[in-house]
């Protein structure tokens, strides 16, 4: 009894002793590959077919001359984790070492090497990526606006973001840790801070180290393609290969969107450093998940020496608001949207079944033996853990938990008959709980598989008042304002005394600064 009162005050003496988060500026030093002078002649906004850069300048005079170069870096620090971000770069995190297992979450690349993929041209892979309000966007490798501050409850963090000089709008990432806690927070606002909408959208790219063994551990059983076009299976794909191993990836990339899963968490695990990352996020507020990979082709293989001095492969995880990055909403003039995420490393449990802010459990057969391993994120005293089968208990125990201790047991002996896992905390409240693959899933009969039914628009002389109206809002999501504008002018020649294609156009010519024009649609509406 007193070796258990001596654990227990022993747990407390190391969970309550005062816990201070650092934050600090610096600098880094890594390999840079310098570029040429940039292009000053971008094509205007209202013109561009494609990516639309003015007024930025266009930056595709890559060189490949190395220079060592001293980067602004923020650092944050708690007992657990230690993370770097470059407000030079974009403001991408760059590093964020999980210090009980001494490896990186994310794609550390040793050097700063640039390849023309970008909105303008230059672009890095390292870290975490943050694409507002258009992919890989005007500043992923430029200087960005930075804070940095430590707070009241002992948390601190760092602040990155920048207001775009193309439609006006303001992206903030805050970047937070906590005392005792494995868990690094991202917090992020986008706003509209003009008079008129713009479209956007967000996709928080991060890259995580992987080997040919490496596996995505994403809780689907389909995945869509871009544009929604076609959906397969998960990862099985029709030849049996199996996408979810690093290795297999040997047709070209793969950037395939979660489809029909519901699932809050994805993560990559390592077995060849036996670790792992995983993103976690409120599905009500950033439902849309992906997966990207070069692949392990020969092109793949070819990227590789492109964007790294020693030819390490990394995917991306990739978090957003839409269901694929085809698709853009309207932020309306003044409006502003908040959300977050988190991030939190894995380590020495075999993989990953379920991830939540209190942890994430795995459940591993090995033979006829059912594994369990727990990472928490944060000090749990007095927890109880209990594994259950058709609602009969078969495990159950009380203990401390730390998130530098991981938690294991074995059930020998284990039937066919699937298992759950519950973890609850002191005062016997849910944690975390996973019965073996069950997760919220769209059923199997509501999926259609192959090619999906896309919308046509009609003919001009069968088009209704409803269909030249989403054409022309297709057509604003799309960034063709002058079409948009030439489809609503075209309809209204159809259908003169329509209010809302007048209100279409009044809109869209505002946001143009043609007010007088604006005004010929408008008065008549009001």
């Amino acid at each position: 009894m007193k070796r258990f009162a001596w654990v227990g005050f022993l747990f407390l003496a190391l969970t309550s002793a005062p816990a201070q988060v650092r934050v600090w500026q610096s600098t880094m030093t890594l390999p840079t590959y310098e570029e040429g002078l940039p292009d000053p002649n971008p094509p205007f906004d209202q013109y561009a077919n494609n990516r639309f850069n003015y007024p930025y300048t266009l930056r595709h005079n890559l060189t490949d001359r190395r220079t060592d170069h001293a980067w602004r870096a923020l650092f944050l620090e708690n007992e657990y984790l230690k993370c770097s971000v470059l407000p030079d770069i974009g403001g991408h995190l760059y590093s964020c070492t999980d210090k009980i297992s001494g490896r990186p979450m994310f794609y550390e690349n040793p050097s700063i090497k640039k390849a023309d993929v970008a909105y303008r041209g230059a672009w890095a892979a390292f870290g975490i990526e943050f694409n507002f309000p258009v992919s890989h966007n005007w500043v992923t490798v430029s200087p960005v606006d930075f804070a940095f501050g430590k707070k009241a409850d002992g948390s601190a963090s760092v602040q990155v973001g920048n207001v775009d000089r193309v439609y006006g709008m303001q992206w903030t990432v805050e970047l937070i840790l906590r005392p005792r806690s494995t868990v690094l927070e991202e917090r992020v606002t986008l706003n509209n801070r003009s008079d008129v909408r713009h479209r956007f959208y967000w996709w928080n790219n991060a890259g995580v180290q992987v080997w040919d063994d490496s596996r995505i551990q994403y809780p689907m059983r389909f995945a869509a393609s871009h544009g929604f076009r076609e959906v397969q299976p998960w990862p099985i794909e029709s030849d049996g290969n199996d996408l979810s191993i690093v290795k297999n990836h040997t047709k070209g990339p793969v950037s395939l969107f979660v489809h029909g899963s519901r699932e809050p968490f994805m993560g990559v695990w390592n077995p060849h450093t036996n670790t792992g990352t995983v993103h976690f996020a409120d599905f009500a507020q950033l439902p849309a998940k992906k997966i990207w990979s070069w692949g392990s082709d020969a092109d793949g293989l070819d990227w590789r020496k492109a964007l790294s001095d020693n030819n390490s492969a990394y995917v991306e995880i990739q978090a957003g608001l839409f269901r694929n990055q085809e698709t853009y909403g309207f932020l309306e003039p003044r409006q502003a949207i908040s959300f977050s995420e988190y991030w939190m490393p894995v380590r020495d449990i075999g993989g990953i079944s379920r991830a939540h802010l209190a942890g994430v459990v795995n459940l591993n057969r090995q033979a006829n033996t059912l594994v369990a391993g727990l990472n928490v994120n944060q000090p749990e005293h007095d927890a109880t853990i209990l594994i259950s089968a058709r609602d009969k208990r078969v495990f159950e125990t009380k203990t401390d938990l730390l998130p530098e201790r991981t938690w294991s047991h074995e059930i020998a002996n284990a039937d066919s008959q699937k298992y759950a896992f519950a973890l609850r905390d002191s005062k016997g409240a849910i944690l975390l709980r996973q019965t073996e693959a069950e997760y919220d899933w769209t059923p199997i009969a509501d999926i259609q598989v192959g090619p999906q039914p896309s919308y046509h628009v009609p003919e001009p002389e069968k088009r209704t008042q409803d269909d030249w109206i989403q054409l022309g809002n297709e057509q604003e999501l799309n960034g063709r304002l002058l079409q948009a504008l030439q489809t609503y002018q075209d309809a209204l020649a159809k259908l003169p005394d329509s209010f809302d294609l007048r209100k279409a156009a009044g809109r869209l010519c505002a946001g143009l600064l043609r007010f007088q024009e604006a005004q010929t649609y408008l008065e008549p509406v009001q």
